[in-house]
């Protein structure tokens, strides 16, 4: 029988890689379902948990997900069979498959999906766009999104050429010309075109997200913060 682990052990290393204090106000992370009292052998990861990536954790008999996109993500009031998220939990339950979360913690985490992007387009004097509020992480210099350097400042395009490199996916957007500069990139993977506002008042001259609104598309414009998005699967994945 293969090593088997307390999930409460498991979740404490998950806290490690990404403190849960680290996740927006708004979000939903942490053992999402299950039993800190289980035991764990087996562990899924995936971007997102729809039915046929539940069904194969359920055929490798996996005893938990770790899962980036939270589920359930909103509240609610009952699980049955009669909605797509009462239905999947009700599935992963009946098969004692826990889930667990990082979701933003993780996008703001030490080694986050942030900070990567920021490593892969070799941003320098890395700084939050946000710093935390809470004193240890503080001390650590984490907080929401990241902000970076240049250098020597690219042009949008040159910036979207390394990053269909890196994703190898040509499917890239900007608010603004291929020949705009950029000197100081700010970053938010997924939906973070509400804080281009915080890449502005960071100095921030270009922002990279997975996707925005046409509203937040037009603040950008406003604010002289050329917005480059990926779409929100491939700022992740």
């Amino acid at each position: 029988m293969s090593r088997r682990t307390p999930l409460q052990s498991v979740a404490q290393v998950l806290e490690q890689i990404a403190p849960l204090s680290l996740a927006e106000s708004w979000d939903n992370v942490g053992l999402l379902a299950g039993d800190h009292a289980d035991a764990v052998g087996r562990i899924m990861t995936c971007l997102t948990l729809p039915q046929t990536t539940l069904d194969d954790a359920i055929e490798h008999r996996a005893d938990l997900v770790v899962v980036h996109h939270p589920i359930p993500f909103k509240p609610i009031s009952r699980i049955t069979g009669e909605s797509p998220t009462g239905k999947l939990l009700l599935s992963a339950i009946r098969s004692k498959i826990a889930i667990y979360s990082m979701h933003t913690a993780w996008d703001n985490a030490h080694q986050g999906i942030n900070r990567q992007w920021a490593n892969a387009l070799q941003l320098v004097a890395h700084t939050p766009l946000k710093v935390s509020t809470i004193p240890e992480l503080r001390e650590m210099n984490l907080g929401t999104g990241i902000a970076g350097i240049l250098n020597p400042p690219q042009t949008i395009e040159e910036i979207q050429t390394a990053i269909a490199s890196f994703l190898r996916t040509p499917s890239l957007r900007a608010t603004h010309p291929p020949h705009r500069k950029i000197s100081k990139l700010g970053i938010v993977c997924g939906s973070g075109g509400s804080m281009v506002s915080l890449a502005a008042e960071q100095g921030c001259d270009g922002f990279l997200t997975g996707e925005a609104t046409y509203h937040q598309c037009l603040e950008s414009e406003a604010l002289h913060v050329a917005m480059i998005m990926t779409g929100h699967h491939a700022s992740e994945f």
